[in-house]
């Protein structure tokens, strides 16, 4: 009873449904959001940089790196006109004590008519640039992969903290240098 001595008064079912339902509109929002970012995390790390025309340089002395060729194709989610795919991954393991190894260097089909994709495998130390180039390639056309290189020397057995730098051209003639991307990985010899 209330202060006047009447029962309380019950909602109604219409007052409860519109309440009910912002709850279960909140639910299936944070539902929603877990699964895009559960996607987001697949094991083939697809990464998209943006590209600002700020950055540019002359490209000359850049060639099609003989090396690149048409492979297997991996996943790439589509993108957007002003960003770049690149195709990334969060270990490697090559074989120990070899200097001539496989890899897989892709610059994804989603980059055709736009960029060219350079690849450096850097190993990281305490340098004062911080890391040490195993390998850089030439520039690699859409669609084609880099699978065997030549390391600058050979690699103990162990694991080593390493970095993928990937550098994107624009598709004409001066190949203007846009902004690239580091992948952190964990790069093992065997």
């Amino acid at each position: 009873m209330n202060e006047k001595g009447n029962k309380p008064k019950r909602k109604s079912r219409k007052e409860w449904i519109v309440p009910l339902l912002l709850l279960l509109l909140m639910i299936i929002g944070a539902i929603t959001l877990f699964v895009l970012l559960l996607r987001g995390n697949r094991g083939e790390n697809i990464v998209q940089v943006f590209v600002s025309t700020e950055y540019s340089a002359d490209g000359v002395g850049l060639i099609i790196d003989p090396n690149s060729e048409t492979g297997h194709s991996s996943k790439v989610d589509s993108v957007l006109e002003q960003d770049v795919a690149i195709s990334g991954r969060k270990s490697m393991t090559i074989p120990a004590n070899k200097k001539e190894i496989t890899a897989d260097f892709y610059n994804p089909k989603e980059n055709e008519g736009a960029y060219y994709l350079t690849f450096e495998l850097r190993l990281c130390d305490n340098s004062e640039l911080g890391y040490e180039a195993l390998y850089t390639s030439g520039l690699v056309e859409p669609g084609q992969h880099i699978e065997q290189i030549e390391l600058s020397h050979a690699l103990e057995k162990g694991a080593y903290e390493a970095v993928i730098h990937i550098q994107p051209y624009r598709m004409n003639e001066e190949k203007t240098l846009t902004n690239n991307a580091d992948i952190k990985i964990k790069l093992v010899a065997n």
